[in-house]
């Protein structure tokens, strides 16, 4: 259970989300996120659900990011409005 936190902080660090804002977008205090990711508490199955349902969120953006600016640098350089 102790690495679970620890997985949740890294995992939130690596999206680039705030303690504060993925606190807001999962609909629990920063406070109370903090301590879960302290391994101070332990999180009901469905905020964990919440956790992981946002955290995909934020890995499926960036690698559409990434995909995005991959096909950008491959095309041409073009402005096609202009």
């Amino acid at each position: 259970m102790k690495a679970r936190g620890s997985s949740i902080r890294r995992n939130r660090e690596e999206s680039g989300c705030g303690l504060t804002e993925f606190a807001q977008r999962i609909g629990i205090s920063a406070s109370y996120l903090s301590r879960i990711e302290r391994n101070q508490a332990s999180p009901s199955p469905a905020i964990v659900r919440r956790i992981a349902v946002e955290l995909r969120k934020e890995r499926d953006a960036r690698e559409a990011i990434r995909e995005i600016t991959e096909s950008e640098d491959e095309g041409s350089d073009d402005d096609p409005d202009g």
